[in-house]
């Protein structure tokens, strides 16, 4: 079995003591247990004040630390009870923020899963943390978020966009990888957007539409040779791409989409498709970078000297 990311040695799940979270570390423990990979759980602190005045009220440290034990301890042993084989282990880290600490170890990371609620003043409100961790994280992100369905990995379609990029066929790559290791299908979803020119006709559309085919079948004409036996469905259509994403993920276990590439600045962007699927998908979401392609998994985690590692 293969993991699902290249140069990656661990799955980290962000943990926070909510139930939106640890049914993400659930689904990411799954993921660890069919790539051989260990699972580690990560809790962030916040720093200790510092103060230029008076002191103020502050919460009790050690006991903001006692209940992120407590949540730690308590997502470890259900993960425990189902995935027996994964090795675990837990962390916290103190730092300015969640998605900053998080963010620090994407690099050693062969995925990052972090859950989102989406609850907010706005229906599909995204939490910063995970924004900023599928902007700029530089391993797949995902974005677990309560949906129909159980909360583990299973036959259900994992949705992939395809655009004939480099980009898009890392997501491909991933998608494929990921499915094959549920005996899930792929649908691989290619929308083009082009119009025929003014007094076109049905038979311009469907030349164009044919010619995407054809791109479409090269996109993914790597993953069928390595997964022969994956179910790999195929659809282009004319519209707009984030619609035809979202009809399609509401009968999805998973959509995988690709992220721009990285620019001067070194930030990896997203396009609007993806943004808008990290709103308003149904669905998990895993957004992948060019480099995201499978690779054996590595059972070794480095130490890292800021951090309170243990295993429970």
């Amino acid at each position: 079995m293969t993991g699902h990311a290249a140069g990656g040695r661990q799955i980290v799940a962000g943990i926070d003591g909510s139930a939106v979270a640890e049914a993400a570390a659930r689904w990411a423990a799954a993921v660890a247990a069919r790539g051989n990979l260990p699972l580690r759980l990560v809790h962030v602190l916040p720093p200790a004040p510092l103060f230029y005045g008076a002191p103020a009220p502050v919460p009790d440290i050690e006991a903001v630390r006692a209940l992120g034990d407590a949540a730690l301890s308590h997502a470890a042993e259900i993960i425990r009870g189902e995935q027996p084989a994964v090795a675990i282990e837990c962390t916290t880290i103190t730092g300015p923020t969640p998605a900053e600490c998080l963010l620090d170890v994407a690099p050693s990371a062969s995925m990052v899963v972090i859950g989102s609620a989406c609850a907010g003043p706005v229906e599909g409100f995204l939490n910063a943390t995970a924004l900023r961790l599928a902007h700029h994280a530089t391993c797949p992100v995902t974005v677990w978020r309560p949906a129909p369905g159980p909360v583990l990995p299973d036959r259900r379609p994992v949705i992939v966009g395809v655009d004939g990029s480099e980009i898009s066929s890392a997501a491909v790559r991933w998608a494929c990888s990921f499915a094959a290791s549920f005996e899930a299908p792929v649908v691989a979803v290619h929308i083009w957007t082009g119009t025929a020119p003014q007094g076109g006709s049905h038979r311009h559309e469907y030349l164009v539409d044919a010619t995407e085919q054809v791109l479409l079948a090269e996109s993914v004409a790597g993953c069928r040779t390595e997964y022969p036996d994956l179910t790999i469905e195929q659809v282009t259509e004319r519209g707009a791409p984030a619609d035809a994403l979202l009809g399609r993920c509401r009968q999805a276990q998973l959509l995988v989409v690709g992220s721009h590439d990285r620019g001067a600045l070194g930030r990896a962007l997203l396009g609007s498709t993806g943004q808008d699927m990290l709103h308003r998908a149904p669905c998990p979401v895993t957004i992948c970078h060019p480099d995201a392609t499978p690779a054996p998994p590595h059972a070794e985690t480095p130490s890292a000297p800021t951090e309170s590692r243990r295993r429970p």
